[in-house]
C-alpha cells in the first residue's frame, strides 16, 4: 500500500501569531475526506499563505462532530519529517482548488 501525505490548507482560519494548539484545532478538525485513502495517511502537512507552517503525525482518525467529516488525532512530527517539509513554499503541494490534496509520500 503506498503511503501517501495529506496536505491541508488553513486559508480561512489562519491568522499570524497563531498558537501552537490553535494551528493544531484548525488542521486536525472537521474536512472531507476518502476513508479510503485516509488509511494510506500517517502525516500531514498545515498549509496557510503559501507555506508549510506546521507537519503532524496521524495517530488515529475519528468522525468528527460535523456529519461525514473526519478529523485527526496526533502530534508535531518528530524530526527530520517535520524540518523536512516546515518552512516550504507550497505551490508545488498544495492543491489549486480547495483546501485537500493528497501527495505521495517520499
Amino acid at each position: 500500500m503506498n503511503k501517501e501525505i495529506l496536505v491541508i490548507k488553513i486559508s480561512k482560519s489562519y491568522r499570524k501569531g497563531m498558537t501552537a494548539d490553535e494551528l493544531y484545532l484548525a488542521t486536525s478538525r472537521s474536512w472531507k475526506l476518502s476513508a479510503v485513502r485516509l488509511k494510506r495517511v500517517s502525516t500531514v502537512l498545515c498549509v496557510a499563505e503559501n507555506e508549510v507552517k506546521e507537519v503532524y503525525t496521524v495517530h488515529d482518525w475519528i468522525e468528527s462532530q460535523d456529519e461525514g467529516r473526519k478529523e485527526f488525532i496526533g502530534e508535531v512530527a518528530a524530526e527530520p519529517t517535520r524540518s523536512r517539509w516546515r518552512g516550504t513554499l507550497a505551490d508545488a503541494i498544495a492543491s489549486k482548488y480547495g483546501p485537500i490534496r493528497y501527495i505521495p509520500e517520499p
